[in-house]
């Protein structure tokens, strides 16, 4: 069966599927890709939902990536979030660019290959859940089940071929304080003016860069001190969160270890640092608390997958470059903690992701699903 693009996109953004509550998207992406020929489906513990289609019985040559979940709705849209409405060459809607059309892409552009009777191993599309929340927890199983030899992140890129992208960690920075009664400071000792000092001492922590990733980044994101509110009263504790950006090589330790370094150089003491563990729960029922530690990539520019996707975006009408993603994604999993050949490649512009009226060019969906088509051809044939 034939399926387009670009209803199949309109289709999935009509489904709302917040991180936690992507059941009714999933059931709508098993039942696609069982329209479109897949003949092996999964859905895993977590929810997520992974395709395979090709010779039975073969190895997975490549799996195309995508996750299910989209961020919520704020400000005041001009169109409805969830109406997929077509305006200008553009469809709009909450997941659009992040990333159903991506999703939908890979769904038609595997089967458009499968369709052509030549594949001589198995092609694989995931559709995964909670990204948005912690990149790569949920790919960890899709890829214990699958296997496949090569990975393409199907996250916004303009069609450009990405060669990598930078890490994430997650860490919580907590002071230790000495209770008190507001009016007799003395008494106690003050866990916010530890905070502050280290704010002050951190915002100049010197960092590595990288050639193509650029420099990495420590961004403080929240503080909170406890119990709160304090009212009246010395807290007990204050807790800062930062996110740090992270580069090619960089352990989690190299970073744990620079940042205490440079607190107790600066006379900082009574303090804990650790990467966060927060629980996530799937709509499933499933639980985990995965460490915020999301390693950083970088595939060879001359390297094999790299040299196949330009080949796969010539042969579909494409000029193919070459660029690195600023953000964080699933490759983190694939490529960062398990070294499987990764690449990003896929339709929208990253800078519409999570915006308001955030939408996606019908062109960008129709060269994704060509490239896509390709790519498998050039890599599960032969």
């Amino acid at each position: 069966m034939t399926i387009d693009v670009i209803a199949l996109t309109q289709e999935m953004v009509r489904t709302p599927s917040f991180s936690g509550d992507e059941a009714g998207m999933a059931a709508l992406v098993e039942a696609r890709m069982r329209e479109l020929g897949f003949d092996e489906i999964h859905r895993d513990e977590n929810g997520s939902v992974l395709g395979l289609i090709g010779p039975a019985g073969a190895d997975v040559a490549v799996l195309f990536d995508g996750h299910m979940d989209v961020v919520p709705v704020v400000g005041e849209w001009s169109v409805a979030p969830f109406g997929g409405e077509i305006r200008d060459g553009r469809l709009y809607g909450r997941g659009s660019t992040d990333m159903k059309g991506g999703v939908a892409a890979a769904m038609c552009g595997a089967a458009q290959a499968a369709a052509t009777g030549r594949l001589t191993r198995r092609v694989a599309v995931s559709a995964s859940v909670m990204e948005e929340v912690i990149e790569g927890f949920a790919l960890a199983p899709v890829l214990d089940r699958c296997a496949p030899a090569a990975v393409i992140i199907c996250e916004p890129s303009k069609l450009q071929i990405k060669s990598g992208q930078k890490g994430r960690m997650e860490m919580l920075l907590t002071f230790e304080g000495t209770p008190a009664h507001a009016a007799s400071p003395e008494v106690g000792v003050n866990p916010l003016h530890a905070a502050a000092r280290a704010l002050i001492a951190l915002q100049d922590l010197s960092l590595p860069t990288h050639a193509s990733l650029g420099d990495a980044l420590l961004v403080p994101t929240d503080i909170v001190s406890t119990p709160y509110p304090s009212i009246s009263m010395i807290p007990t504790a204050t807790t800062i969160r930062f996110d740090r950006r992270t580069l090619p090589g960089e352990t989690s330790q190299d970073v744990l270890s620079a940042i205490e370094a440079r607190l107790r150089a600066e006379g900082l003491t009574r303090f804990t640092l650790a990467v966060t563990g927060d629980k996530v729960r799937t709509f499933t029922g499933c639980c985990a608390r995965p460490f915020r530690w999301l390693p950083a990539w970088q595939i060879a520019d001359d390297h094999a997958l790299v040299s196949a996707a330009g080949r796969a975006a010539q042969a579909a009408g494409r000029v193919a470059t070459l660029g690195t993603w600023r953000f964080c994604t699933n490759g983190s999993e694939s490529a960062g903690r398990r070294g499987i050949p990764t690449i990003g490649l896929g339709p929208g512009n990253e800078e519409d992701a999570h915006t308001i009226d955030e939408s996606i060019a019908l062109e960008q969906l129709e060269g994704a699903r060509d490239i896509y088509r390709e790519l498998a051809l050039e890599l599960a044939t032969g």
